[in-house]
């Protein structure tokens, strides 16, 4: 057995004897999701399912919503916050209306990279973070593994004049609104499972969103243009409500969080082959991809930096934004 296999089987055994002595009634914990069953995300909601079952013997399973059968990311958030729903997987971007914080990591080309977003998020800004969801009675539990997000659409967008006029799907969230207009289209707010229908009515030109999500939602036999000028890079984010987290004992936690971030492991290996495997399926189906570097970046990132000004509110703001570009 492997030094990090046997690690693991240690920290499960300690938390199957612990929830042996705490003898507490099964409960069920819902996690909702917006992507569907065999979405990446939605198979490590699963895996954190099974992980939690084994750790605790059966006394908390999960049963996963996937495909927005739960409702929206909207629906998602006040469902936490009044304690209806326990668990939900949520991009970081949904949150900007519950914190600052993820309001300013929202803003775009502000991370260069997984790592370097990584190394942000671990440090003092993470603790702000944290410190804030948990305010608006959201505990988070792990993040998850994310690639940049794109524009893809129906007809190509090589400069910041062909956003003018487009509907573009974004996530409900101020800061891609604001972004979308400030680059001269139209901002779309709308629940993931609706984009194939507003596609092919017309009503939306292009959509936000990852290379994965495009494929995996089969979105890539509708658009045949994917423009790769990753524009945002944000995590995806596994919250509990908190009125769920204080009906648990210490041992409940311990496995729950102890999961999560077994779960995150499990998600950036997968979500790794599935980001080369998806670009592939696209090509193969017709999809033509424009790299970064065959775009008029110059104009897209000047207008797209003026979103900064309404977020930027303070010093306070303005040395954080630093901060976080200064990370290496």
């Amino acid at each position: 057995m492997t030094p990090t296999r046997r690690f693991a089987s240690i920290t499960l055994l300690s938390f199957s004897l612990a929830w042996s002595a705490a003898g507490s009634a099964a409960v069920n914990l819902v996690v909702s999701d917006q992507q569907t069953s065999d979405h990446p995300v939605v198979r490590t909601l699963e895996f954190f399912g099974q992980r939690l079952t084994q750790a605790t013997r059966g006394d908390l399973t999960v049963t996963v919503k996937a495909n927005g059968s739960a409702g929206s990311e909207h629906d998602a958030i006040l469902a936490l916050q009044n304690g209806t729903q326990a668990l939900a997987r949520l991009n970081l971007g949904a949150l900007s209306e519950q914190s600052s914080a993820a309001t300013l990591a929202s803003l775009p080309y502000l991370f260069r990279s997984s790592d370097h977003m990584g190394k942000v998020l671990k440090g003092d800004f993470g603790q702000r973070l944290d410190q804030e969801l948990e305010q608006k009675g959201l505990i988070r539990l792990a993040y998850f593994e994310s690639a940049p997000r794109n524009f893809y659409c129906m007809k190509p967008i090589r400069s910041q004049a062909d956003f003018a006029g487009r509907k573009i799907r974004v996530l409900p969230s101020p800061v891609f609104e604001d972004l979308i207009r400030n680059l001269g289209g139209t901002p779309v707010p709308m629940s993931f499972n609706k984009i194939p229908e507003a596609l092919r009515a017309g009503e939306l030109d292009c959509v936000d969103g990852g290379t994965v999500n495009f494929v995996a939602a089969e979105h890539h036999k509708i658009t045949p243009w994917l423009m790769q000028d990753e524009h945002l890079l944000l995590p995806e984010v596994l919250l509990i409500s908190k009125k769920t987290w204080s009906t648990l004992s210490t041992a409940q936690q311990d496995a729950i969080r102890q999961s999560a971030q077994d779960a995150s492991g499990h998600m950036t290996k997968l979500w790794t082959d599935q980001e080369s495997a998806a670009l592939t399926t696209a090509k193969k189906a017709g999809v033509t991809v424009v790299p970064r570097s065959q775009i008029s970046m110059t104009g897209i990132e000047s207008l797209a930096i003026k979103t900064y000004n309404k977020y930027i509110k303070n010093s306070q703001d303005l040395e954080t934004i630093i901060r976080i570009m200064s990370v290496k």
